[in-house]
């Protein structure tokens, strides 16, 4: 009998918070001073609450359907042809995501160390690191994910600490100038960052459950919410919203600004390092949960004889996904009602059936 993955619910904690908050803290907080000002961090607390709602949908289909994920779940409520439809829309999102994480991680390269090395090395280098990886399987990086958890987290408060001598609480003032619906411009934009959380919908039913696994996963969120929060009011406060909303990494100025002893400074390659450990984490978990999702969808036998085709599958539509940053930018910002569909709405709809096809079963 096949040994059941299994992991703890510190462990999907640490893998919720490093894919959610790694990333989008190098450049999210001048996306959210673009649309909110100096407004911001209300942004990220009204996108954290929907985050919350996104989370809820998912530990509920959980309950609902134990031992299931979201590929199953759809083709169990839908139907073997329209579910199979959709979990395979599911799984096309999450190759997507994967891709665009990929070039990301590899136009960072090209801007901030070495633009003379070919893009594709970047990309070929992360999309190895992750194979291997995601064949060792998902204990395995959940482990891993653990350790980088609490580099991540000292990382970023020890930033944020240093930094305090140099706040202008000023920069805040005045508060909500332009009312509670101005700043939500930019809503669908924080609730796309909330949602790269998706991916639990693969990973819940390999979480050993206690009493409090529910905990942790609402205790995720309110971890990502008060990470983001600090990070935007940490660039608001030094730098004011109109600088902040012109820096392509704002993450990477404000670390630049600490000094220790006065001749102790370029912290920013530790913020780098941290950064690249969460791409890590974050690309390897949608690439298992794609991996995941065909085998279910297509009732594999042996998943792991795919994992090179869909790596190199990763770096080809990397590389010609966009031309550059701008591109890449604008994707995220003006199309980020794509990626709250697949998050959000498509888990919030398979949620609405289930519940009407139980009432209709109670009923009858």
């Amino acid at each position: 009998m096949e040994r059941r993955v299994m992991i703890t619910n510190h462990q999907m904690l640490a893998l919720v918070v490093i894919s959610t908050i790694g990333a989008s803290s190098l450049y999210a907080q001048a996306a959210l001073a673009h649309y909110a000002e100096r407004d911001s961090w209300y942004l990220v607390l009204v996108g954290g609450a929907i985050g919350l709602f996104n989370m809820f949908v998912f530990v509920w289909l959980d309950r609902l359907f134990p031992g299931k994920n979201m590929i199953t779940i759809s083709i169990s409520l839908l139907g073997r042809w329209i579910g199979s439809l959709v979990a395979a829309l599911i799984i096309f999102y999450f190759i997507d995501v994967s891709t665009w994480i990929l070039r990301e991680f590899s136009q960072f390269f090209i801007i901030a160390l070495d633009p003379t090395t070919p893009q594709v090395w970047y990309m070929i280098a992360c999309a190895i690191m992750c194979s291997y990886a995601v064949y060792h399987g998902l204990e395995v990086f959940a482990r891993v994910s653990e350790i980088i958890f609490i580099v991540i987290i000292f990382t970023f408060l020890g930033v944020y600490l240093l930094l305090v001598n140099q706040y202008h609480p000023e920069y805040l003032l005045p508060i909500l100038e332009n009312g509670f619906i101005q700043p939500l411009k930019g809503l669908m934009v924080a609730v796309s960052w909330y949602g790269d959380l998706m991916f639990i919908s693969m990973i819940l039913k390999h979480v050993r459950k206690t009493g409090q696994t529910s905990y942790y996963a609402v205790g995720a969120v309110g971890l990502i919410a008060c990470l983001l929060l600090l990070s935007v009011l940490a660039c608001t406060l030094i730098f004011g919203w109109k600088t902040t909303s012109t820096f392509t990494y704002p993450s990477i100025s404000l670390i630049q600004n600490i000094r220790i002893f006065t001749n102790i400074e370029r912290f920013d390659a530790v913020l780098i390092a941290v950064w690249v450990m969460s791409c890590f984490i974050k690309i390897t978990v949608y690439f298992w949960s794609t991996l995941q999702g065909i085998t279910d969808l297509l009732r594999i036998q042996h998943p792991r004889m795919f994992i090179v085709p869909l790596a190199i599958g990763f770096v080809i539509c990397s590389k010609y996904k966009v031309w550059g940053l701008i591109e890449l930018a604008a994707i995220y910002d003006k199309q980020a009602w794509y990626f709250v569909s697949f998050q959000l709405f498509i888990p919030t709809l398979l949620l609405a059936v289930a519940l009407l096809k139980l009432k209709v079963f109670k009923s009858g």
